[in-house]
């Protein structure tokens, strides 16, 4: 089960991080993938005509709090009135394929496999794994392609990292202004996390259960 996978490597914080960083984990990228997969075909229905796809990471997986149906991403569909599909994959983030390191498996990568229509919202949230496993650096430059993607989406909602103890303040901040830059110049709504008092757990880097409903409210208040 990924999230039990997911818990076991990253429970030391960043060091966990590291175990996996410069290597590919075949394993755990199977079972990051199994649960991408298992997530993508159960669209979770909040009533309405509002369609919304979610890119995301271990927070849309529900890692620490009993898995997908209790993350954020699945709140959202009945606090939006909305249809929600979910393509959250564990580890990953705009510059990191995670456990399937060299895979074409970063946010990126995966948006271009879905078919965007004007009636379509795009929500991208994360991701904490640029910081604890990608390229910091390089998050603007890779949040500005993957937007270009996306301009045939009826709307975009960029959904940027909580604070966390396992990261520097200097990376987050790093990520943070990043997203938002990017956000900015392709009109997209940016969602910053941080100074929002998001509830974190013993492992340092997932949202408790209070943080995860503290996601879907904030988000769900972009959508309006």
């Amino acid at each position: 089960m990924i999230v039990g996978l997911a818990v076991l490597l990253v429970a030391g914080g960043a060091g966990g991080y590291l175990l996996w960083q410069d290597r590919q984990d075949p394993p755990l990228c199977v079972a990051a993938e199994a649960g991408r997969d298992e997530l993508l075909h159960r669209p979770y229905e909040g009533g309405g005509s509002r369609a919304v796809l979610v890119i995301g990471d271990s927070y849309t997986q529900g890692t620490g709090v009993g898995g997908p149906d209790l993350a954020w991403s699945a709140q959202l569909a009945g606090l939006a009135d909305a249809t929600v599909t979910v393509d959250g994959m564990s580890s990953t983030g705009y510059t990191t394929a995670g456990f399937c390191s060299g895979e074409p498996f970063a946010y990126g990568d995966r948006l271009v496999e879905h078919d965007l229509g004007d009636d379509t919202t795009l929500v991208v949230q994360g991701s904490v794994n640029d910081g604890l496993a990608g390229e910091p650096d390089e998050v603007r430059s890779s949040a500005d392609a993957l937007l270009d993607e996306a301009e045939g989406a009826a709307r975009v909602v960029v959904v940027g990292p909580p604070t966390i103890p396992a990261l520097d303040p200097a990376v987050l901040d790093t990520i943070e202004q990043g997203l938002a830059a990017a956000a900015q110049a392709h009109d997209a709504v940016y969602v910053s996390l941080l100074g929002q008092d998001i509830p974190i757990s013993d492992d340092r880097i997932h949202p408790t259960a209070d943080g995860q409903a503290r996601i879907a409210l904030l988000v769900a208040d972009a959508l309006r």
